[in-house]
Parts: C-alpha cells; structure tokens; sequence
C-alpha cells in the first residue's frame, strides 16, 4: 500500500505544472493521518507469548515551517489492535496456561522534528520524537464497579464499569517518507518507528506504523 502512495506520489509531480521550489518556510500546517500499525509477535518472561494483529488508528499534528527544510511540531495518535496472549503459571502455580484475546489501545502524545532533504515541492524526509503513550490492555483487573456523577445540565447519572490493565510510557519514535505539496496542501506518505519503555523484565518494545498524511499550510 505504502509503495503504490508513494509511486502515485511521484507519478502527480511529474505531471505537476507548478513550480518545483516550496513555498512551507515561515508557515504552519495541520494534517490529520490514517495509521496501520503491522502485526507482531512478543515473548515474555516466563515463556508467555502474544500475538498483535494488523492495527488501525488515527494521528492528528500541527507544525512550523522554520525555513524550507527545518519544523517543529506536536502530535497526537490514537491506534487499536486485536491481539491474543497465552499466559503461562507461575512457579509453583499448577494451573494450566491461560489463553487471552483482547483488544489493546493506545494514546500517544509526542514533540516531532522534521528535515525535509530538498527545498523542493517533491523532497523525502526524514523525522523523530519523543512524548508518552498509555496503554490500555482490556485486560480485567477487578470486579465491575458503579460510579456515579453529576452532569452539568441533566444532573446525576451513574454506569458500571470495570477497571482494566493500564499504563503510560516515556516512548520515542523514527520515520522516514516522501512529502508532496500541491498549493497550500500536501500529502506524506512514510513509515514509522515507535518505542515505548514499558518497564518491569520485558523493558523497551517496539512496533511499525505506516501513515498517509493529509494536511493544508497556512
């Protein structure tokens, strides 16, 4: 998917009739980005293992164009993933290994940088960041439990919910992509890197994301 964006990329600026220099420097954009996150498979202490499939998400950023290659920005990602586990006991635990399937989401909030290579309206580039991600498992941690609030307009209201396996992460990520601008907007297409430090025995993970951009300069 990513090979024929990029392609179609190439393809539209050959044909472009507009003027190769870019116009970005001095100039903020937004963009909002469809994220596929690959599958994966993960081994634990202990001999337990997971399975993550294909997952999907959404990014949302805002940059600043400090000059024709240079920006400066913040984004926020949202992505869900499908995965199965298979959980092994304890020592001294009789049980047998318990299986797991499960939906995992994550929220990542992240300061990127970017260098564009060329001052050009076609240019790769290359980018990185650093922020927290929070993870939510969905995996149960305790009994369904009421809560109850009050709503500014319509007054008390209660659900049930149950508390579930979470945590926030320092995490960092890499990417590299090509970039086409056509007027004031402008597509991306790249792949992307993202680390997280989860902590405990398994310390650092990591997972690939692949993006298509889609923004407007101002």
């Amino acid at each position: 998917m990513i090979a024929r964006t990029l392609s179609a990329i190439a393809a539209l600026a050959a044909a472009s009739c507009a003027e190769a220099q870019t116009t970005r420097a001095g100039k903020s954009e937004f963009y909002l980005a469809p994220t596929f996150t690959a599958s994966r498979n993960y081994t634990f202490e202990g001999g337990s293992t997971a399975h993550s499939d294909t997952g999907t998400g959404l990014t949302l950023g805002f940059a600043h164009h400090f000059d024709e290659k240079k920006s400066l920005g913040v984004e926020t990602a949202w992505g869900s993933t499908d995965y199965r586990a298979t959980v092994q006991p304890g020592a001294g635990n009789t049980n047998l290994a318990g299986n797991i399937n499960a939906t995992m989401q994550t929220w990542t909030v992240r300061f990127v940088g970017t260098y564009n290579f060329l001052a050009e309206n076609l240019t790769p580039f290359v980018t990185g960041g650093l922020g927290w991600t929070y993870i939510d498992t969905n995996i149960p941690t305790g009994l369904p439990q009421n809560v109850c609030w009050y709503y500014p307009w319509y007054g008390s209201s209660c659900a049930s919910f149950v508390p579930t396996q979470t945590s926030t992460n320092f995490s960092y990520n890499a990417g590299a992509g090509v970039r086409m601008e056509i007027g004031n907007g402008f597509v991306r297409a790249l792949v992307n890197e993202q680390w997280a430090d989860v902590g405990g025995s398994y310390g650092s993970t990591s997972w690939t994301q692949y993006r298509i951009d889609l923004g407007i300069k101002f």
